[in-house]
């Protein structure tokens, strides 16, 4: 996956995990019943790497209470990971490997209440979880571990239980003095070591889950800063930065991480005080796809000001409460996610590209995109990772009921009292969905058994069709009939709705409780209604129908929005209908894709009927066009359509694109040639070394060419070099 930079461009950025996937099949994963008769105490990592490179080798202590009579110390390891020797309390042990685990027969057993301590010795290059490489633009030299959701054990031996937190741990590195190491907790000591080498020896006293061990390493710069919660005043939390030692690239991204504090110190009214006040929190730069919330250090790809909130709102929701099992999986990126949108709606002027509500709105757009699909995970797809981190589902629908839920208990203190309860009575531990709903019912004293029966463990969303009618001068009757999109799985949205009411005298919005087709609904209203708003607020997931008697007020339809350049001049043209409500139309202009400036404002015709727009507007020779148009609504509210991308006509240059991006099977590649001649390709695995070259001989203009050169490398980042006489092109791709 090509993860995006900033949501503030029109994206939305998400963890890691929701787009790469080590594509783990569930009959080759099996956790044997075995390992919950021991509960982790202590972990223990002493291991040599470089970064660039992904081997690992040196130790893995693990100190366990035992529960039961245990006759059989287990535990996962990849079997490409290679174990010379294996010490039980002390003393060298045989051991066997299974389809990756390590056996070690006990004689005699161990009996209940008794300590096991398993040290290993080990070494091997991981083939995922690990991840390595250069980056050209920053110069970069990375390696970083992403465990979630079974990758722990792609480079330590691993009990992959959600269930047993490590209760605390030691993590010391060994690298080149010229790399800083960032990873879990405190850190206590940096040892010189022979061959000009250090040891970043890292400390963590907090409980954490099997995924959550994490190392980074690079070429860091440090830079700190803090944050002030008003429940610990007057200490502090220290925020650890290790970003690559590059001023260009620190300076572009300095604003953002000097957001954390104030992050930080929002979420802790909101949630309760952050979890690992006694250590840190902090970042390590690793182009890992996106971000990913490592306990008190989220390892980073990028640091747009939504994954900087998303991670950090992790570190209540996943990290101190984790989910129970992955079919819960909304408790950790349901949250985080509506973590961006509370960013957003408490710290507006962090955010001056966008709102909260025009967040909620790309929440919701992105949701309803797709009729179906639970927020749920069922079983059968607890081996997925695509459908454990649905971004559609996990992340946005989560996200989405959260809000929903807010507004169910029309009162926004119930509703964070009710957060705070839950982060208390399961810290340190792990939660159901189920958990959550008792927790929100006895603090609110509701009942949400049709909300969660509906929003979470089922599908889809409702279509209103609404009639209104005058009875009297005084009154105003609602007659409301919704469609599921769902109907097999979930076929009526009961829930309390707003309903504006637009009239030239004036709007007014009421609320009511929903229980059933065709329910009649009346108001006290004395204004003459010219229509009906749906969720004018955009509270619960919906779509509008028909809304008759009286007059029709439906969002804006924007049947194309089309763009060329000829002669230097990029022409725009863009139809609409229903736009009686539209105020007017920017036109956005972007050279690189990311940062958009207003090129014009168009006054909207407020016409019902189809109405077409254009619009010409100079660019500039030699750069990446881009073009959004901005649709601003006359209460001030917008949305954007999608972004538009051109090549420049006035001058050919030099491109390159890859379809699609991640690949399963042949490489496609668009190579565009300002003239003709030979252009070398190159591809290199993720530790840098090539595996493929070739030259070709390439035409002016267009050149389309397929590599099936790829199918035999294993899942994975690789690096893909292009060059021409005169310009070089490097871009990453990604092999499932």
């Amino acid at each position: 996956m090509a993860q995006p930079d900033n949501y503030e461009a029109g994206c939305r950025e998400k963890c890691s995990h929701a787009s790469i996937h080590s594509r783990i099949q569930q009959a080759a994963y099996y956790q044997y019943p075995s390992m919950d008769k021991y509960d982790v105490k202590y972990l223990k990592l002493d291991l040599s790497v470089e970064a660039g490179s992904t081997f690992i080798s040196g130790t893995a202590l693990t100190r366990a209470k035992v529960l039961q009579p245990l006759d059989s110390f287990n535990i996962e390891l990849r079997n490409n990971m290679v174990v010379d020797s294996v010490y039980i309390n002390g003393v060298r042990k045989n051991f066997q490997r299974g389809i990756d685990y390590v056996f070690v027969p006990l004689s005699p057993s161990l009996p209940a209440g008794s300590t096991v301590s398993a040290l290993f010795y080990y070494r091997g290059t991981a083939t995922t979880g690990v991840y390595a490489g250069t980056n050209g633009s920053n110069d970069l030299i990375y390696t970083a571990t992403l465990s979630e959701s079974y990758q722990a054990r792609e480079w330590f031996p691993a009990k992959q239980i959600l269930q047993d937190k490590i209760d605390s741990a030691d993590i010391w590195i060994k690298t080149s003095s010229s790399y800083k190491v960032g990873s879990n907790g405190l850190l206590v000591a940096v040892v010189d070591s022979p061959n000009n080498k250090k040891q970043y020896q890292w400390k963590t006293r907090y409980p954490m889950n099997y995924y959550m061990p994490s190392i980074a390493i690079g070429n860091y710069r440090e830079y700190l800063n803090y944050a002030k919660p008003a429940a610990m005043a007057p200490d502090s939390v220290l925020i650890q930065h290790y970003i690559v030692d590059d001023n260009a690239y620190f300076n572009s991204v300095k604003p953002n991480l000097d957001k954390t504090p104030a992050f930080i110190e929002k979420y802790s009214e909101l949630f309760g005080l952050y979890p690992f006040k006694d250590e840190k929190y902090g970042h390590c730069h690793a182009y890992i796809g996106g971000g990913m919330e490592h306990q008190t250090m989220s390892t980073m790809s990028s640091f747009g000001s939504t994954i900087i909130a998303h991670e950090l709102g992790h570190q209540w929701w996943g990290d101190r409460v984790t989910c129970a099992s992955w079919n819960h999986i909304w408790l950790n990126e349901g949250f985080a996610s509506y973590c961006e949108y509370l960013a957003i709606e408490n710290l507006p002027a962090l955010f001056p590209t966008i709102t909260a509500a025009a967040y909620m709105q790309g929440v919701h757009s992105n949701v309803l995109s797709s009729a179906g699909g639970s927020v749920y995970v069922p079983d059968a797809s607890l081996f997925d990772e695509n459908r454990i981190f649905s971004g559609r589902l996990s992340y946005n629908k989560g996200s989405a009921i959260i809000h929903t839920l807010r507004f169910e208990m029309q009162d926004d203190n119930l509703f964070f009292q009710t957060l705070k309860n839950y982060q208390q009575q399961f810290k340190d531990s792990v939660a159901t969905a189920d958990d959550f709903k008792q927790v929100a019912e006895v603090t609110s004293g509701k009942n949400f058994t049709d909300f969660f029966n509906q929003w979470y463990y089922g599908e889809g969303y409702p279509t209103f069709n609404i009639t209104y009618l005058m009875q009297g001068t005084d009154s105003i009757i609602l007659i409301v009939n919704q469609a599921a999109s769902a109907p097999g799985i979930t076929p009526f949205f009961k829930g309390l709705y707003e309903f504006t009411i637009t009239s030239a005298q004036g709007d007014t919005t009421v609320k009511a409780y929903i229980s059933s087709n065709d329910q009649f609904i009346k108001f006290k209203y004395s204004k003459t209604p010219n229509g009906i708003v749906v969720d004018p607020n955009n509270w619960v997931l919906n779509v509008t129908g028909t809304i008759t008697n009286g007059g029709v007020i439906v969002p804006l339809r924007l049947i194309s929005f089309d763009a060329a350049i000829s002669n230097c001049t990029a022409s725009l043209k863009w139809r609409t209908s229903d736009e009686q409500q539209t105020k007017q139309y920017e036109i956005e202009y972007s050279m690189d894709g990311n940062d958009f400036i207003k090129a014009a404002a168009i006054l909207s015709h407020k016409s019902t009927a189809e109405t077409f727009y254009q619009y010409n507007y100079p660019v500039v020779t030699g750069s990446i066009h881009a073009f959004r148009l901005k649709v601003i609504n006359a209460d001030g509210s917008y949305v954007y359509s999608q972004a538009i991308s051109l090549n420049e006509k006035c001058k050919a240059s030099f491109a390159l694109s890859i379809a699609p991006n991640p690949l399963s099977a042949e490489l496609a590649l668009r190579i565009m040639q300002p003239l003709p001649g030979n252009t070398i390709i190159t591809i290199m695995d993720p530790a840098g070394a090539i595996i493929y070259r070739t030259i070709k001989k390439m035409a002016a203009g267009t050149n389309n060419l397929q590599l099936d050169v790829i199918k035999k490398y294993p899942a994975g980042v690789y690096i893909l070099k292009v060059k021409s006489d005169r310009e070089v092109i490097t871009q990453r791709f990604i092999k499932l």
